[in-house]
């Protein structure tokens, strides 16, 4: 018996050195400079316009364009952006000498010198399209003057867990790796909470590897972050309440641009018992798109099932921006009205 729990703890050793090792080579992968670069994709990013006039029901025509590394790409032919609009096409294709171009499902196109062009593969539609770059409404808004102010770019003086995050430029803070989850110090239940964060530019991860990380109030319940740029917006990508809710739309910017959450967060209520009366509620805008509204939360937002069925707390909790591994996500601008 002695040797077989030996034998496990060894196991157990062995496994975690190979998750260490995995995320040391996950960091190492991309430099900063590759994930934040100054210079944008000439292909990648949202792009719209109208089909020639023949097309009176649905004139305008989008694109979404993912880089998948190694100048590959996925463009998302849709009838509208930041909505669930069922796509037209989702191709996959190449980039060749400073060209994009596709033909396939029904659709043919090229991007040249900052135009795209192209049409339906039979009949005379044809559509024109231009790159269009989304601002966020609140993104470097102010705080009111009864906020609390817990980063402005020049000190962690209101975080504990600080080591390892590091300020960098555009007045944001970074996560790097071996860095444990920053928390707030002081503790809140109601609150309106403004963040600004960007994923990094990590071509090649897929899925939960592209700029994890996650905004949290009330120590449990959190706002996912995640580069989910083009993706369907499901329960466990950017906007969800994890694991509880998906985003009403996918309203994510590309990665290495930066985005802002404005979170209304309201606790449980408990009776004279201390039985749950009311579970939290949520309201979260993603990029001034709203993705949550008064969403009822009746579990916590965990990774397992165990932890999903605790009780809600009861206490105030902090504000926590999420380490995940070693995920370069950026944030910046961090304020929070206590509506307490």
């Amino acid at each position: 018996m002695n040797d077989f729990i030996g034998t496990g703890r060894r196991m157990a050793l062995v496994a975690l050195l190979l998750c260490l090792a995995a995320s040391v080579a996950y960091a190492q992968r991309f430099t900063v400079e590759e994930m934040f670069p100054e210079e944008p994709d000439p292909f990648m990013g949202n792009w719209m316009g109208r089909w020639s006039e023949e097309e009176d029901v649905d004139p305008v025509i989008t694109a979404q364009i993912i880089s998948l590394g190694r100048d590959h790409y996925q463009i998302r032919l849709a009838p509208k952006l930041f909505m669930r609009a069922r796509p037209l096409a989702v191709i996959e294709t190449r980039a060749r000498d400073g060209v994009l171009s596709f033909d396939d499902q029904g659709y043919r196109g090229e991007i040249q010198g900052g135009r795209f062009t192209g049409g339906r593969r039979t009949g005379r539609l044809t559509f024109e399209m231009t790159r269009v770059v989304h601002e966020p409404p609140t993104l470097g808004a102010p705080p009111p003057d009864n906020a609390i102010v817990l980063f402005d770019g020049t000190n962690f003086d209101a975080w504990e867990n600080a080591d390892n995050w590091e300020l960098v430029d555009d007045d944001a803070m970074m996560v790097l790796p071996d860095s444990g989850d920053l928390v707030s110090k002081q503790k809140f239940k109601d609150v309106q909470l403004h963040v600004e964060f960007r994923t990094p530019y990590q071509p090649t991860e897929r899925g939960q590897s592209r700029g994890n990380s996650g905004v949290f109030v009330q120590d449990e319940y959190e706002v996912q972050v995640l580069d989910s740029y083009g993706l369907e917006g499901y329960y466990d990508e950017c906007g969800a309440l994890y694991k509880v809710s998906a985003p009403y739309v996918n309203a994510t910017l590309p990665p290495a641009q930066w985005q802002t959450y404005d979170i209304t967060f309201r606790a449980a209520r408990f009776d004279e018992d201390g039985e749950v009366s009311e579970y939290p509620r949520m309201t979260v805008l993603h990029n001034g798109y709203v993705i949550q509204y008064e969403q009822v939360i009746p579990e916590i937002t965990a990774w397992k099932e165990h932890s999903r069925l605790q009780p809600p707390p009861k206490e105030p909790g902090a504000i926590k921006l999420q380490s995940h591994r070693a995920h370069y996500v950026q944030f910046r601008n961090v304020w929070v009205v206590d509506l307490e």
